[in-house]
């Protein structure tokens, strides 16, 4: 694949032995002028010390981390100077809807997302930093999402559009609550990003699989069922006929066209698979 441009790693991601999804990330700009934010964790200062470990060990040049914890602290000069340097920047974990709040409205927000369509600048995240990368960014409702309202949503950064993305999915038994997004009508497909494992999207819409785990891919195209409209708040909702597959790493797939363009092996993929059978076959 050529041309990558955004990154999205599922968690917890291999930060001390191997690192093959930081090494093949880092390698998209020739390990140099990579800008870090921390924003989304309680604990920046700690985050901002592992990666820089973590990128040191690799090889990195010229590592530079905006510590942003407050609004009125983005758009200053020396940071908005740093995101024009940058060839890659790389949003940690911790609480999307904290991440997106104190940049949102921004011109460091604005910065980061011209340069990125014009093709100057690749974003990666992982975890919140990836879940944030959507047009419309899921969170709340682990472990409670067959239950209406346990889920919320707010704008996101807008990277990757009507597709909603999902972080340490099969890990924290997420597709339940990724499915009640797409019960919303918000969007009507989602992907699920297993921990220790990315995806690597291309510009023209081509995601390849990176990583010791899966990709899950959830669309609601083809839904003949679901009353999450019809039922009252903290109701048990019901839905039928949702799409599901499954992606292992060096799998090729589009997003636009919805199909896989290259299939590994152990690919494991269905189709047409109703939602109880799904929930059935993962969490039995």
């Amino acid at each position: 694949m050529k041309s990558v441009n955004l990154v999205l790693i599922g968690g917890a991601e291999d930060k001390y032995e191997e690192m093959k999804i930081l090494k093949k990330l880092c390698a998209l700009v020739d390990y140099e002028d990579i800008v870090l934010i921390p924003t989304a964790s309680y604990y920046p200062e700690e985050i901002a010390d592992t990666y820089k470990e973590a990128f040191g060990k690799i090889g990195v040049k010229n590592l530079k981390v905006l510590d942003i914890r407050y609004r009125d602290e983005c758009d200053r000069e020396n940071n908005l100077n740093e995101i024009n340097n940058a060839k890659l920047v790389f949003f940690s974990g911790g609480d999307q809807v904290k991440l997106l709040e104190t940049l949102r409205g921004s011109a460091l927000e604005k910065l980061i997302y011209n340069r990125y369509k014009k093709n100057k600048l690749i974003i990666a995240g992982t975890s919140a930093g990836a879940a944030s990368a959507s047009d419309v960014t899921l969170f709340d409702g682990d472990y409670s999402g067959f239950i209406k309202g346990k889920v919320k949503t707010t704008k996101g950064f807008g990277f990757i559009e009507e597709v909603i993305v999902d972080t340490h999915f099969l890990n924290r038994e997420r597709l339940p609550r990724l499915i009640q997004v797409l019960a919303m009508n918000v969007e009507k497909k989602g992907i699920g990003i297993d921990e220790n494992t990315a995806v690597f999207i291309d510009n023209n819409n081509n995601l390849e699989v990176v990583g010791e785990n899966m990709v899950t891919l959830v669309n609601a195209d083809s839904v003949t069922y679901n009353d999450y409209f019809d039922i009252e708040e903290n109701k048990v909702y019901n839905i039928n006929n949702v799409k599901i597959g499954f992606l292992s790493e060096g799998s090729i797939f589009n997003l636009k066209k919805w199909e896989i363009i290259k299939p590994q092996n152990n690919v494991y993929n269905l189709s047409n698979v109703k939602a109880k059978e799904i929930f059935t076959t993962l969490f039995s």
